[in-house]
């Protein structure tokens, strides 16, 4: 899953984007820890960037993330992704351990903080409006890199940005689900400091590295 969002550098994001003919896209103070149900700028097409809440809300079930197969599952979400799927720019995102993936990750206070080298990355989503008329999105998860796997079993469905106008502008489900595969470039990963535990923790103090080391952590990242 995707628990937390990064959006440091706006203006870095924003020249990437303009770079894909994607000139709309706002320059924001720096987020360092975006928790669901946060507003966020999210690109609908070359010409619509919108502010739109993490979080669909599915009747009395809300979540901030979908799974790439729970859609391929249901006829109403892949009508979602066909006809209302969005762009999600961020620098970074964090991941919190799961003992399920690996037992001894039970009782260790450890967060990740992931990037890509150039730390600016675009998220797949899918949107929709509520009973209220917001716009609502959800981050698009699916399998894991060989890396994320040794500590958790879910990832964003990351979209490269030569593959973004393909993401933006296909037609048909089979195509969109091909760029739903796992990520197999570079990311960063890193442990980073427990203050990102806290929503209301907003500095840069969030993505710091901490203490403990990926190598004292037995992670091959």
């Amino acid at each position: 899953m995707c628990g937390r969002l990064n959006v440091h550098d706006s203006p870095l994001i924003r020249r990437m984007l303009t770079d894909l003919g994607i000139d709309l896209f706002p320059e924001r103070p720096p987020r360092y820890n975006i928790a669901p149900t946060a507003m966020l700028d999210v690109v609908v097409s070359e010409h619509d960037v919108r502010t739109m809440q993490w979080s669909i809300e599915f009747g009395e079930f809300r979540h901030p993330n979908t799974k790439v197969e729970t859609i391929k599952r249901k006829p109403f979400l892949e009508k979602l992704l066909l006809t209302q799927r969005c762009l999600v720019p961020v620098n970074r995102f964090y991941e919190w351990p799961d003992p399920k993936v690996r037992p001894q990750w039970k009782g260790i206070k450890t967060r990740f903080c992931i990037h890509t080298p150039s730390d600016v990355m675009f998220l797949a989503g899918i949107y929709k409006k509520n009973q209220a008329g917001v716009d609502q999105f959800n981050v698009l998860t699916t399998d894991p890199t060989a890396a994320i796997t040794e500590f958790h079993h879910r990832m964003p469905v990351i979209i490269a940005p030569a593959r973004v106008p393909e993401w933006l502008h296909a037609k048909t489900v089979g195509d969109l689900y091909a760029l739903t595969e796992p990520y197999r470039d570079e990311l960063v990963i890193y442990p980073c400091d427990r203050a990102v535990d806290n929503a209301r923790n907003q500095g840069p103090q969030c993505m710091a590295p901490s203490d403990a080391s990926p190598t004292q952590l037995g992670l091959h990242v």
